[in-house]
């Protein structure tokens, strides 16, 4: 069996990767990542052969519901009016769970099933889960291109 540290090295770009979707500066991020290795190094001989992707993933979600569930959710309605929503700010108005959903199977590129077992939930309501998760962050990216569209008229006078 491999010691703790060549099992996760191949994996840190992964986890890192993942926890930048979930925080808005590389710092969080950095820290989230800290301490699921802390939490999967406690868990570590009791493992087994188990996947340390999945596992330390997994952990991760666990922290980031439990930090969503910590901190009062923000009305982010006000920067709808931008002109630009980047990815990361698309990303961080959605839900937890969603925001994982979509980050393992696009970003990660895990399978249905392996993204389930790291949200923890049943494959279908993954497939149930995922395209709400893609219409709300389409409806927010297009939400500043919407409303130009409001302030001005659609149609010109055509003879």
């Amino acid at each position: 069996m491999k010691n703790f540290s060549e099992a996760v090295l191949p994996h840190l770009p992964s986890l890192r990767r993942f926890a930048r979707g979930h925080c808005q500066n590389v710092d969080a991020a950095d820290a989230l990542v800290l301490a699921t290795l802390k939490k999967l190094r406690v868990r570590w001989l009791w493992m087994g052969h188990s996947n340390v992707r999945l596992s330390a993933l997994r952990l991760m979600c666990r922290l980031v519901d439990g930090q969503a569930s910590a901190t009062p959710t923000a009305d982010h309605s006000e920067s709808y009016g931008q002109k630009f929503i980047g990815p990361a700010i698309a990303l961080s108005k959605l839900a937890p769970v969603q925001r994982s959903s979509i980050l393992l199977t696009s970003v990660e590129r895990l399978s249905h099933r392996e993204a389930a077992q790291v949200l923890d939930i049943s494959e279908g309501e993954l497939l149930r889960l995922l395209p709400q998760a893609r219409e709300q962050l389409r409806l927010i990216v297009e939400a500043p291109f919407r409303q130009t569209l409001i302030n001005r008229p659609y149609l010109r006078r055509v003879k």
